[in-house]
């Protein structure tokens, strides 16, 4: 489905990122696992190539325009243009706290990871997308964003708004080069070993989230990697050539309306 693309998955190193690199490979992308750890980034790779796909690993920050320019010049040296980009870099990156609690540098840092990091990505792989007239871009953002919940998480909360921004406008200026430009909102996923991904979350705070969340979805059980992936892929593909500008929640049905 995929064959012949090159796909730039950021924060893939990892749990939601490493899930949606190794189901790109699965579809026939050459996936290039973007990440700023540069450990974990090969390790996902090797196991691509292991299970016969495509992947080679670069280490990005997504927040340092330098570093997305240097590694979108080394996938186009070695691989090609960036035809799908997966904006998934991203997170809370602070304690959650009282809005009033949160430093400037806290917020700073949550925005520029989490939109200006999508921003950076997108800007170095919109000239190829738009020479081959075909490109898919999928942004990451979160179904919290409709509910404000879980509190003290503001900044992230914030920037992940700007994201949806970021999709509906580059959505609108790309059109007319048959490129896409998506989101996926994922509810609260819980990652599949331990407490990954989470931030000064307490066992008992991270339980209460999950049971106010799980009682107001239409199915009532935890989101879990495996239930991302799939709408990721749809959205690279060909067959979701005639959808742009849009977020899909998946959250089973917590965000409901």
């Amino acid at each position: 489905m995929l064959d012949g693309k090159v796909a730039l998955v950021t924060g893939a190193a990892r749990w939601l990122g490493k899930g949606y690199a190794e189901t790109l490979a699965g579809k026939g992308a050459a996936v290039v696992v973007a990440d700023i750890n540069a450990e974990g980034a090969e390790a996902v790779a090797a196991g691509i190539r292991e299970a016969g796909g495509q992947a080679r690993a670069v280490v990005m920050d997504v927040a340092d325009e330098a570093s997305v320019a240097a590694g979108f010049a080394e996938v186009e040296k070695t691989l090609g243009p960036v035809a799908v980009l997966v904006n998934n870099a991203g997170g809370l990156l602070a304690p959650t706290q009282a809005a009033e609690a949160f430093s400037v540098e806290q917020w700073t840092r949550a925005v520029t990871v989490n939109l200006t990091g999508s921003w950076l990505c997108a800007r170095a792989a919109i000239p190829g997308m738009k020479a081959a007239r075909w490109g898919r871009i999928v942004n990451i953002t979160s179904t919290t964003l409709d509910y404000g919940l879980p509190t003290e998480m503001v900044p992230y909360i914030s920037a992940k708004g700007g994201v949806m921004g970021l999709t509906r406008s580059l959505a609108r200026e790309l059109g007319p080069y048959e490129i896409t430009v998506n989101a996926v909102a994922p509810g609260l996923i819980q990652p599949k070993v331990g407490r990954e991904g989470r931030v000064s979350l307490s066992e008992e705070k991270l339980k209460s989230i999950f049971d106010l969340v799980i009682a107001n979805q239409c199915i009532r059980r935890q989101g879990e990697v495996d239930d991302l992936v799939g709408p990721v892929a749809f959205l690279a593909s060909d067959e979701a050539r005639f959808i742009t500008g849009q977020v899909i929640n998946v959250d089973g049905g917590w965000a409901l309306k």
